[in-house]
């Protein structure tokens, strides 16, 4: 009897050290570096990025139909009612871009912080303070001119810039 409660005792044991060791392996695998979970966010970044250039732009389009279409109408020409310019300004007035500001709480020229949450979608991003800056320094978008084109930037938590595509301000219909 004492041989058998041994027996017992010493299988329990190794059942439990197989299920730790199968509990540490599965643990590293979904929450390690390069793990599923990380594995989860880094994709879904990549979509979000592709996501924000693409509503930014069918924005842009929606907007060139609407002022071609009254163009038509009214006998206008498109290029008086149509320009960067207006652009610029229905996206800030709908709040899709919002100002960029420096630590000074100065305007800087030209450059807009995207605005994820006029999107109506479930872009992860973070809320800008009032200086422009990251409460925590978590993903960013932004839209930058550089000469005669707008360029869309993707910021990270470490600061960095990563080209993400141009705002087609012409857009063909």
């Amino acid at each position: 009897m004492k041989r058998e409660d041994i027996f017992s005792i010493l299988s329990l044991l190794f059942i439990i050290i197989l299920l730790i060791i199968v509990a540490v392996f599965v643990g590293k695998k979904l929450f390690g570096k390069q793990g599923v979970i990380d594995q989860y966010k880094e994709v879904d970044t990549e979509y979000n990025k592709t996501e924000i250039v693409d509503k930014l732009n069918l924005i842009i389009k929606e907007k060139y139909v609407l002022d071609y279409k009254y163009a038509s109408e009214n006998q206008k020409d498109i290029d008086e009612i149509y320009t960067t310019e207006t652009i610029v300004a229905y996206l800030l007035d709908q709040g899709y871009l919002e100002p960029l500001k420096d630590i000074n709480d100065n305007l800087v020229e030209d450059q807009y912080y995207i605005n994820p949450g006029a999107f109506n979608s479930d872009i992860a991003t973070s809320v800008i303070n009032k200086n422009g800056s990251a409460s925590n320094g978590t993903k960013l978008f932004k839209v930058k001119k550089l000469e005669d084109k707008y360029m869309i930037y993707f910021i990270d938590k470490y600061g960095e810039e990563e080209e993400l595509g141009e705002l087609i301000l012409k857009p063909e219909v």
